[in-house]
């Protein structure tokens, strides 16, 4: 009896552990833009981005002239970046939840998990969402 009640709590205390490590951390609810902002499932991409950092855990990648769209990513970036250089892995179409970018200056380089990605209505609103996630 007394092994089973050990091997028991050994399970017990491995389940807890894995499922500590497993749980994704909560996004903060400033990057929950839902209900104001068109969620997308996946982006094309071009060759050529351009990307803005907004805040330490979003940026904005324009595709084309007119196209922006803000990507939220599931942990902040670190700070000890000085001029960070964004690369999406994917270079064809760009999924959250799946894709990464990286980031890359002389210190070495991260990799970020894009948690959600919404599509922006123009400069106009892109400037004003940067204004507001960075001032938060």
């Amino acid at each position: 009896m007394r092994m089973i009640i050990k091997v028991s709590s050994v399970f017990v205390l491995l389940i807890m552990a894995v499922s500590c490590a497993t749980t994704p951390r909560a996004i903060p609810e400033k990057y929950n833009l839902d209900n104001e902002l068109e969620s997308v499932d996946k982006i094309f991409t071009i060759r050529e981005q351009r990307w803005q950092e907004v805040d330490d855990q979003s940026i904005i990648i324009r595709t084309d002239r007119r196209t922006y769209y803000l990507l939220v990513l599931r942990r902040p970036m670190d700070k000890r970046y000085s001029i960070p250089r964004f690369r999406l892995l994917n270079t064809s179409y760009v999924t959250p939840g799946f894709d990464r970018i990286h980031v890359r200056d002389n210190t070495g380089t991260q990799y970020y998990d894009i948690d959600k990605i919404y599509r922006l209505k123009g400069r106009e609103q892109a400037e004003e969402i940067k204004e507001r996630l960075s001032e938060s």
